[in-house]
């Protein structure tokens, strides 16, 4: 599967959920595919994408998330995972897009990217709901399997790289930091009806 077959099923499967995007090709991608405030895109904490969307999942269970997460980001906060695995809400999706490299920083290597299997140490901390996928049509058909499941799941997504020349890289979305943290936050309250900021607005 390419990323742009990636992408493209993920966005035509995507029914409203809270997308929290690791950095780089992520969060650059999702961007470029949909424009989507209804993601928080995560710049500057690598690894860190899942813990984010894990709280956010325990505080509104109501409401399904999508963590869109890479091998490189994994690798970064594996302690995370037994954390995931210890309370593995329902409403959250868990997508690490494999592709053995650091696609953001020209395609370099992921260490030990040949020997890593994600899904067998996925079930090593205790989570079952983990498969592997290649093909745009079997992702799409366990991404809407899982949204009538209601499942807490992890979806290892085997992406080739892209051998990007100088000057086509997809370029970043452009906003970052507080503005960011206040788009979705924004998009939260009036969508959710949930309070995020305080009586002062941050």
């Amino acid at each position: 599967m390419t990323h742009e077959e990636y992408f493209r099923t993920l966005k035509q499967q995507w029914q409203g959920e809270l997308v929290v995007c690791s950095l780089g090709t992520n969060a650059n991608e999702w961007w470029k595919a949909t424009g989507s405030t209804a993601a928080f895109y995560m710049h500057a904490a690598m690894g860190f994408a899942s813990s984010f969307a894990l709280g956010l999942a325990l505080c509104i269970p109501q409401h399904p998330v999508w963590v869109l997460d890479s091998d490189g980001g994994l690798a970064m906060n594996m302690g995370g995972l037994l954390t995931e695995a210890s309370v593995q809400p329902g409403n959250l999706t868990h997508f690490v897009l494999s592709n053995r490299c650091y696609q953001s920083l020209k395609a370099a290597p992921l260490v030990n990217a040949e020997q890593t299997d994600y899904v067998a140490m996925a079930r090593g901390a205790g989570i079952a709901q983990t498969w592997t996928v290649d093909d745009a049509g079997q992702l799409a058909d366990l991404v809407d399997r899982l949204g009538r499941e209601h499942r807490y799941a992890l979806v290892v997504v085997e992406v080739e790289p892209d051998r990007l020349t100088e000057g086509t890289q997809v370029p970043p979305l452009p906003y970052e930091g507080a503005e960011l943290k206040y788009r979705f936050g924004r998009y939260i309250e009036e969508t959710l009806s949930i309070e995020v900021f305080g009586p002062r607005g941050y």
